[in-house]
């Protein structure tokens, strides 16, 4: 009964560890196919191939398989870039929403 006055008087529970390592795996996800994705598939698409480091018919068949690969490991990149910017903004929102006094409505601000 005390403990449990004490946990109420103390505020909100804060975010678990768990949520917010699937919050770092979702964005790095998302990042990585939305961003990277899209990115790398324009550079496949592109008409400007040089007459050397082109791999020819092989490297046409696997490319988009190659750069998928690419995609999901750059969303997972932990030293800075577009992942961890997104999931540091998301993570503050996600505490002030534990906390019951955020929104998670607001524009996007690093």
């Amino acid at each position: 009964m005390i403990s449990n006055a004490v946990s109420q008087a103390a505020g909100p529970e804060p975010v678990a560890q768990g949520d917010l390592r699937r919050l770092k795996e979702a964005t790095g996800q998302v990042v990585g196919s939305v961003f990277y994705g899209t990115l790398l598939k324009s550079m496949r698409e592109s008409e400007l191939k040089g007459a050397y480091g082109h791999g020819g018919r092989g490297e046409e068949v696997f490319a988009a398989q190659l750069h998928g690969i690419w995609a999901e490991r750059l969303g997972e990149a932990t030293q800075g870039g577009l992942t961890n910017v997104l999931y540091r903004r998301l993570e503050h929102q996600q505490r002030l929403m534990s906390q019951g006094r955020g929104h998670a409505t607001g524009g996007l601000r690093a």
